[in-house]
């Protein structure tokens, strides 16, 4: 009995402490939305963010819906975690920039995410539109936006050597100001390299002025292996001192170079459109003025900034944007060949430091069996180049192709990571077999000499499985018996027979009749599809959408994303349209969700479906993906439509 109430005690504890885990962790969760401003005019713009912390198993994130406001920039997909006081925390968010449409007052409904199975929402908040301010609080607003490093004031005296670099002077020329504060830089770590060393070029924009800046050509890098590293969206400025002056300063472009071939390589300029706006001091007042009642206000530190000067909201100033075309100048990287004395026979193009390990999964096997060699080189350098290293197997196995897998870290400078090369062997006889060491030399600019690993040999045992080897055919000399000629004299008789007697008749006679049942039969048919149309599109829907991704198949191998994206989705919605009988005009993604759970479907199929068509939607709004994952996006919508079909049919 005490046994029994022991057991029952530490059962009880155990939920307990599991409830007060699951409710910490509950208290955790949060989904909220911010804004940067409740009150904006129709002229500015504001940010709101939309960020949910702690969730598990986040499935989807849709974007919302923005019907009075339009979206200047976004969505910009921030994610992390932090640790406050001991407590760690990990949050992803979704940031826009907007710009009302209308004036009054309007609602931005929350943003709806799926967590852990369960649909949350985050809070609404309300933006209240009033008309645009004035010339100059619009400008004023616009200007104290820019983020420049802090100037000193102007001097009571008006004197325009203190007045920040935004500010146009009598008689300065604008040319000659922009070139002195806008300019374009290339960073290169190396100049001097070998062939398939890596370089790193980082493009950087320089300004001490308000600009509005957009990049309108790119290098090509020809001659090159270009791999970028990924930059915060938006770009983070950073401050540095050029021949004494501060710059604020935008990394535009970094990338991993790896020369492709030997001689002067250039790296090909970077163009940037700038729209610059300079302030223009008209018919300034000379000597003093009286104490300003707001000097004290915008003396605060928070406010020192060269646009919340006290002139900026004077009747004196106006601003004028002027448009700057800027470009890098180009670099010239010579790139000298890899040695030829001393080059291994197993060299085949890696340059930087490496590491190999070579492994069979299995030792002892039937002939019905496969092995696989798993070859994986990782370390330093241009992984991303590296070719299979060769393998020599015994006449008693049968080679293929290599699988190749890559693991490189994201934005890991110099490029470090891994691949794997998997060779699938078939033995073809029974017996000891030894398969002979893999070999893989690399060149090491470092020490400016070749290296070579070597992996031991592998002793592999192979009995005879069920399946017989067939010997071959011998087609020699005296193998093969030809049957006899018969050279003897025919004799030939003509046959006489009646049209009427022959197949032909008959045939011709049902000619007529087999022609008017066939008609008969397509008539009817043709009724039956007309009669039956919502039926037969039911039954078909599987085949349709699956057509459609063919199409969209066609867009992934010719490289539109967009287009690719846009089929993709198309034939998503409308299988499920017409698989679930819910019109076009009325599909939801609750509405689905509603229909898939009466039919008892939910799961991993009704997850993988909406992440599915999330991705699809994310991917329209942000283009530029790459193959891999778009060919990723193809294979998961298959095995949707494929698994759904089934399910539904069950």
């Amino acid at each position: 009995m005490m046994y029994r109430f022991c057991i029952r005690k530490c059962v009880y504890s155990i939920l307990f402490c599991l409830g007060f885990v699951a409710t910490a962790v509950a208290q955790d969760f949060r989904f909220t939305t911010t804004v940067s401003s409740n009150s904006v005019t129709m002229d500015e713009t504001f940010q709101i963010q939309f960020m949910l912390e702690n969730g598990v198993n986040i499935s989807s994130f849709p974007i919302p819906v923005f019907k009075d406001f339009e979206v200047v920039q976004g969505p910009s997909q921030m994610q992390g975690q932090s640790i406050f006081n001991g407590k760690r925390s990990e949050y992803i968010a979704l940031s826009f920039l907007l710009q009302p449409k209308h004036v009054g007052s309007f609602t931005i409904p929350g943003a709806q995410a799926r967590v852990n199975g369960n649909m949350v929402k985050s809070n609404p908040v309300l933006i209240e539109v009033r008309k645009g301010a004035s010339p100059q609080a619009q400008q004023q607003s616009s200007s104290s936006s820019s983020g420049y490093p802090q100037r000193g004031r102007q001097s009571a005296g008006g004197g325009e050597s203190e007045l920040p670099e935004g500010v146009l002077k009598k008689g300065e020329n604008i040319t000659e100001k922009l070139r002195k504060n806008i300019f374009l830089k290339v960073d290169v770590d190396k100049t001097n390299l070998y062939e398939g060393e890596q370089l790193t070029a980082t493009y950087k924009l320089y300004t001490r002025l308000p600009t509005n800046s957009s990049v309108t050509k790119v290098p090509a890098f020809k001659g090159f292996s270009a791999k970028d590293i990924e930059l915060p969206n938006p770009p983070q400025a950073t401050e540095e001192r050029v021949n004494g002056l501060l710059y604020k300063v935008f990394t535009i472009r970094k990338t991993l170079l790896f020369p492709l071939q030997s001689g002067n390589l250039e790296l090909d300029p970077v163009e940037v459109d700038n729209q610059v706006r300079l302030i223009k001091l008209e018919n300034r007042r000379g000597g003093g003025r009286g104490r300003d009642p707001f000097d004290d206000f915008f003396n605060d530190p928070a406010f020192k900034d060269p646009f919340f000067d006290d002139f900026f909201n004077r009747p004196e100033v106006s601003y004028e944007d002027v448009p700057y075309k800027i470009q890098s100048n180009p670099i010239t990287i010579h790139v000298k060949p890899v040695p030829v004395d001393d080059r291994p026979a197993s060299y085949n193009g890696a340059v930087g430091s490496f590491s190999m390990t070579a492994e069979v999964d299995k030792k002892h096997l039937t002939t019905d069996e496969a092995l696989t060699l798993k070859v994986t080189i990782s370390g330093r350098g241009n992984v991303n180049l590296l070719n299979s290293p060769k393998v020599d197997v015994p006449t008693g196995f049968e080679k293929f192709d290599p699988k190749v897998t890559d693991n490189i870290e994201k934005n890991s400078n110099p490029l470090t990571g891994s691949r794997t090369f998997e060779y699938v062997l078939m033995p073809k006889e029974a017996g000891d077999h030894t398969i002979p060491a893999v070999e893989f030399s690399y060149f090491d600019p470092a020490s400016n000499a070749y290296k070579t690993i070597r992996s031991e040999d592998f002793n592999i045992h192979i009995e005879q499985g069920k399946q017989v080897k067939q010997e071959k055919q011998d087609y020699g000399v005296n193998k093969n018996e030809l049957v006899k000629n018969d050279t003897g004299i025919l004799n030939w008789t003509r046959n006489h027979s009646w049209f009427i007697l022959s197949p032909w008749f008959y045939i011709l006679l049902l000619l007529p009749v087999l022609i008017i049942v066939g008609l008969i039969f397509y008539k009817r048919r043709k009724e039956y599809k007309t009669t039956n149309a919502a039926m037969l599109k039911h039954r078909y829907a599987n085949k349709v959408a699956l057509k459609r991704l063919e199409l969209a198949a066609r867009y992934l191998k010719e490289g539109k994303d967009k287009a690719f994206y846009e089929e993709t989705s198309r034939a998503v919605w409308g299988y499920l349209s017409t698989k679930l009988k819910i019109p076009m005009s009325d599909l939801s993604k609750q509405l689905v969700s509603d229909k898939l759970g009466q039919r008892s479907i939910n799961g991993s199929n009704t997850k993988d479906l909406f992440e599915l068509i999330d991705n699809c939607e994310v991917a329209l709004y942000a283009p530029g993906q790459d193959n891999r994952r778009m060919q990723g996006t193809y294979e998961q919508a298959v095995n949707i439509i494929t698994n759904l079909e089934g399910a539904l049919k069950n």
